[in-house]
C-alpha cells in the first residue's frame, strides 16, 4: 500500500499512487515575502531543462512575464540540489510578483519541484539575502 507524508498526517491510500501536484505556501508576513512549493511529474522523454523552458514560455506569453535566463545553481546544506534558478517579474490582474525561482528534478525520480519566494514590490538586499539562506538550508527527504 502506498503512504504519502505530509507535516500533518499520512494518508493510506490503497493500491494506487496518484501524481503527486501537490502544493505548499507559507507567507512570511513581517517581511511581505512567500514561498510556494510546487510539485508535478516529468514527462517520459523530457527533462527539466525541457519541461521549465516550456513553463517559463507560457509564463511569458500568458503573464508577460520578464524571466531572466535560466542559471544552473547548486542549492542545499549539502549542495546536492542541482538545479535552475530564474528571477521574474509579472503581473497578474492589479497585482506584480518579483520572484526568485529555483527547480530541480530529484535524482532518479520522474518529478520536478519548483520553490517560489515572492514579494508584491521588488526584492530588496534583506528579502534576497533571507532567499539565499533558505536554499542553503534545504534538505532533501
Amino acid at each position: 500500500m502506498a503512504a504519502y507524508l505530509t507535516q500533518d498526517l499520512t494518508l493510506e491510500l490503497g493500491n494506487e499512487t496518484p501524481e503527486d501536484t501537490s502544493m505548499n505556501m507559507l507567507a512570511f508576513r513581517e517581511r511581505g515575502t512567500s514561498l510556494v512549493i510546487a510539485r508535478s511529474p516529468l514527462p517520459a522523454g523530457q527533462t527539466l531543462e525541457s519541461l521549465y523552458q516550456q513553463q517559463l514560455e507560457q509564463l511569458r506569453e500568458r503573464l508577460g512575464a520578464v524571466i531572466s535566463e535560466p542559471q544552473p545553481v547548486s542549492a542545499g546544506a549539502a549542495q546536492n540540489i542541482h538545479g535552475l534558478e530564474i528571477s521574474l517579474q509579472f503581473k497578474r490582474g492589479e497585482v506584480v510578483s518579483y520572484q526568485r525561482q529555483l527547480a530541480y528534478a530529484p535524482a532518479g525520480q520522474a518529478r520536478f519541484v519548483a520553490i517560489s519566494y515572492s514579494k508584491e514590490t521588488p526584492l530588496e538586499p534583506a528579502d534576497l539575502a533571507h532567499w539565499q539562506a533558505i536554499k542553503a538550508g534545504l534538505q532533501l527527504n
